[in-house]
């Protein structure tokens, strides 16, 4: 690896405004165009891959290539390619060597990714699930390490780490190395039933969204008062779910959607919800696409829409909730048949 060198002010100038140039790109691809849900996410994959791009470009001239294979991977609702206008960064890095030394080289990079990314407009994640924090930024064996480490303490906080990895996507360099470690993760979990009931539990608190009066429950205190958390109580029973089944089926893909195509016939009554969970992430971009910061994306002002839309928000919150509580139900029993 070679010695790492400082830049010269012109060099730092040009830096910064390749980074200006990349957010005024945001600008313009994400929050000034009409779009799909798919084509939101494919704005971001444009954006983030850049972002990466500069970043290990800047890397490479401080640091040299890199000394070995790695793979940068998104998480989180880039990773299951459901980000919305305005999102946070969940990452990390898994690289092909047995040289720990070499976790410095990519922890660097990781740290270079994060700073272009939240000067592009993707604010840092408060959980620090990003490529420049060392739990995230791994060797290919201490990852399958921390990984069987993780399952066996049964934690929450360390369950909660493996669920957040299900949901990896590999996005630059070598996908094999992220699709080995999650069949790692399938085997260490097929081979440890009681692995499934654990993870099940650990996002089983579902918040209650409809009231006794058939009223939609809005939040009592804090920064959000008065409004509809419709990440927590709409899109994470979905998506939660989902998750659980692509573990017990060894699904490869990290979308919501892609896990509802790719389940089993077992599973047709649940492959049945896809385009309800499709109609939700549509309309969720037409109730958010005023919204002017993250911290407010995931929350709804229910006075701004209409009782037909106030209806459909009722009916996803029952539909995903019943569809949750099912799969509780399975795992719970240790059955291995869809009822």
């Amino acid at each position: 690896m070679s010695e790492a060198k400082v830049y010269p002010m012109k060099q730092n100038e040009e830096w910064d405004e390749c980074k200006q140039q990349l957010y005024q790109e945001r600008l313009r691809k994400i929050h000034q165009q009409e779009h799909t849900s798919t084509s939101l996410q494919q704005s971001h994959e444009e954006i983030i891959g850049k972002a990466v791009s500069l970043a290990l470009n800047r890397t490479e001239s401080e640091w040299g290539r890199p000394p070995a294979h790695f793979a940068f991977f998104l998480m989180g609702s880039g990773g299951r390619l459901e980000q919305s206008f305005w999102s946070d960064q969940d990452h990390g890095i898994v690289f092909e060597s047995e040289n720990e030394e070499d976790q410095k080289y990519f922890l660097h990079l990781g740290n270079e990714i994060v700073d272009v990314l939240a000067a592009v407009g993707y604010e840092r994640c408060d959980g620090k699930v990003m490529a420049s924090h060392p739990r995230w930024c791994r060797s290919y064996s201490s990852w399958e390490a921390q990984l069987k480490h993780w399952l066996s303490e049964d934690k929450w906080e360390t369950l909660r780490h493996t669920l957040t990895f299900v949901d990896a996507r590999p996005m630059q360099g070598e996908d094999r190395l992220v699709k080995d470690l999650k069949s790692f993760l399938f085997q260490e979990v097929k081979k440890h039933p009681g692995y499934l009931p654990r993870l099940t539990e650990n996002t089983g608190k579902l918040r209650k969204g409809v009231g006794l009066f058939n009223q939609l429950l809005v939040e009592t205190k804090g920064e959000h008062i008065g409004k509809f958390d419709l990440k927590q109580i709409v899109l994470f029973p979905y998506v939660n779910a989902l998750r659980l089944l692509a573990i017990e089926e060894e699904i490869f893909a990290a979308s919501t959607l892609g896990r509802f195509e790719e389940l089993s016939p077992a599973f047709a009554s649940v492959k049945e919800l896809k385009p309800s969970f499709e109609k939700l992430l549509e309309k969720r971009l037409q109730w958010q696409k005023t919204t002017e910061r993250y911290g407010d994306i995931h929350h709804l002002s229910l006075h701004e829409l209409n009782d037909e839309d106030k209806q459909l928000l009722k009916s996803w919150v029952k539909e995903g909730h019943q569809l949750y509580r099912e799969i509780e139900k399975r795992y719970k029993k240790g059955g291995s048949t869809w009822s």
